[in-house]
């Protein structure tokens, strides 16, 4: 009988290779480049033996541009069964694509840490002013003044899942108040309270910063929109590391000129790139990424170990914890 087929990609191999080859389940592993399919001798993989059953898309092939290009060439022989993927959630069109097609997909929970440190790290800069400082410095300006401490503060979590788990454990410690936000009320110890969706007007008013984290869906596009901004503080600040559609454009930049908030930290757009004449680019009151937040240096390293931990489980038969 032939054995299962794992399709990967070559430049991803020998940093998982011998993992891989001690694994106690039988396949083989198939390397897929843009322009050819090879066994892990080399060998080039004849069409006829092409079956991928298992394929892994790993953050390496986002940054090199390979994304659909690899889901074309998994798909294309219908023998697909399960995909595991390194991004958070199923909104790519590529994934869409996978889905689509009947095939099962699992999400990655390995950017979650690093949109937590982001998330921190963006507040930080802005609430110490940093910028001012590095401008102080390039001018040899002696400036003192104070700055605002997250201590005492409170920051809702809009989507308290892995992610807002993560961003919660490394603000807590700072002394920051967490409020979780979700569909149903649900007890969580990684925040100081937690409240549902349609409790969102009773605290967004409290809050010193609001983090969205949820999903994209049908519910949560355009939550962000002049009814959610007039009811945040006018000295608050808004951060979407979830998806760009969350968040009406045209409303935040509405309210960033007149009620409030009086910041925004982006890492997502409705449309992406950014177009270079959109208003966020050079609006004072934004801070803007190009959706990097979940890019930190051990995403690679997380993402392998959930490539093959979900495997294992795929292979016996068991439950996929992050299957969407």
């Amino acid at each position: 009988m032939p054995k299962r087929q794992v399709l990967i990609p070559l430049a991803v191999y020998d940093r998982v290779q011998s993992r891989l080859e001690t694994s106690p389940h039988e396949f083989d592993v198939l390397r897929w480049s843009s322009s050819e399919i090879t066994w892990p001798d080399g060998s080039l993989v004849a069409a006829s033996d092409y079956k991928p059953e298992v394929g892994w898309i790993p953050i390496d092939l986002m940054f090199a541009g390979d994304f659909v290009s690899f889901v074309d060439s998994l798909l294309e022989p219908g023998t697909v069964q399960w995909v595991q993927s390194c991004l958070a959630g199923g909104d790519a069109p590529p994934l869409q694509k996978i889905l689509s097609a009947g095939v099962r997909l699992s999400n990655s929970d390995s950017p979650n840490a690093g949109v937590a440190e982001y998330t921190m790290a963006a507040v930080m800069n802005v609430v110490h002013g940093w910028p001012q400082r590095s401008q102080d410095q390039k001018t040899a300006r002696w400036a003192q003044k104070g700055w605002t401490e997250i201590n005492g503060g409170t920051w809702l979590v809009v989507g308290f899942g892995s992610i807002g788990g993560e961003i919660a454990k490394r603000a807590r410690p700072f002394g920051v108040e967490i409020i979780g936000a979700r569909r149903t009320r649900v007890e969580d110890d990684r925040a100081d309270r937690m409240v549902t969706m349609e409790e969102l007007g009773d605290v967004l008013p409290s809050a010193d910063v609001v983090i969205i984290a949820c999903p994209l869906t049908d519910a949560t596009r355009g939550l962000v929109d002049k009814e959610f901004l007039n009811q945040m503080k006018a000295s608050s600040i808004l951060v979407n590391v979830s998806r760009g559609p969350v968040v009406d454009t045209g409303d935040l930049l509405e309210a960033l000129d007149s009620t409030g908030p009086g910041r925004a930290i982006l890492d997502v757009f409705e449309t992406e790139p950014l177009e270079p004449l959109s208003a966020l680019w050079s609006h004072h009151s934004v801070t803007l990424t190009s959706h990097i937040a979940g890019a930190g240096s051990g995403i690679t390293r997380r993402g392998d170990d959930v490539f093959i931990e979900q495997l294992n489980a795929y292979l016996e038969g068991r439950e996929l914890r992050l299957e969407i």
